[in-house]
């Protein structure tokens, strides 16, 4: 395995461990280690020529469906978040209200 292709290989690794945080509900951890995905995807798509690039289309699709499919589920979990937080402020004030 060359140099190169390790640097994808990290790549769905992280992924990988990205979906383990959402699994666990490691918000916080997730949220940094998005950011840090970010930055070395970004870092490999720019060091990388067009053409060195081109030879590896398929996995560079499969990364970008593997983000969509990490993004909708980071939006379900934030929905679910804000409607758990909604429901327990709401039960807050209601036992608020019987004292």
């Amino acid at each position: 395995m060359n140099r190169f292709e390790a640097k994808i290989e990290r790549l769905f690794e992280f992924l990988n461990e990205l979906n383990e945080l959402l699994d666990q509900e490691d918000y916080v951890k997730f949220q940094q280690q998005q950011a840090l995905f970010g930055d070395l995807l970004k870092d490999f798509l720019n060091k990388h020529s067009e053409s060195e690039l081109n030879s590896i289309i398929g996995q560079l699709k499969k990364i970008k469906i593997e983000v969509k499919i990490l993004k909708d589920r980071t939006d379900k979990d934030a929905k679910n978040l804000k409607e758990k937080s909604l429901s327990f402020q709401r039960n807050k004030n209601k036992i608020k209200a019987y004292k």
